[in-house]
């Protein structure tokens, strides 16, 4: 065999090769669809705010590659990156712990009292905060009387 006619054989064969690779990922494990929900909600979230996803990931204070992962279901956020997604998107911690699955649903309730609390425009952050804080402690308070 000549030495042409060997090396269109090996680009022949290693044409072959590339073809049989696996094109695309493979999706998310059921064990991994609350970390896949969490990131459709975290990209609905960004598309509504119209905000690219290397703008979220810099005010995040992540990778792009990071939120990518997590937006796609393949990484499963922590406390702090949900945080840190929460403030770069401009909602609350408790929504996303609750969309996440960290928050326990019953408490659904009063997260949503929360969330209407951190959205008033009128309400600085630390009157929001001390306004959340006094209405827990008069949910704990109430618990503990029935």
């Amino acid at each position: 065999m000549s030495p042409r006619a060997k090396s269109t054989a090996k680009k022949t064969a290693k044409k072959a090769k590339a073809v049989r690779r696996p094109a695309a990922k493979a999706a998310p494990k059921a064990a991994d669809q609350g970390s896949a929900s969490i990131g459709d909600y975290l990209r609905r979230q960004r598309n509504l705010a119209d905000k690219s996803l290397r703008k979220v990931a810099e005010q995040a204070g992540i990778s792009s590659s990071v939120l990518r992962d997590i937006e796609k279901g393949i990484r499963k956020p922590s406390q702090a990156i949900l945080g840190s997604l929460a403030g770069a998107l401009r909602l609350s911690a408790d929504t996303l712990n609750l969309q996440a699955g960290v928050l326990d649903p019953q408490d659904a309730d009063e997260s949503g009292v929360v969330l209407e609390i951190e959205r008033d425009p009128l309400l600085t952050e630390r009157q929001a905060e001390i306004l959340i804080e006094l209405y827990r402690t008069f949910r704990t308070v109430n618990d503990d009387e029935f």
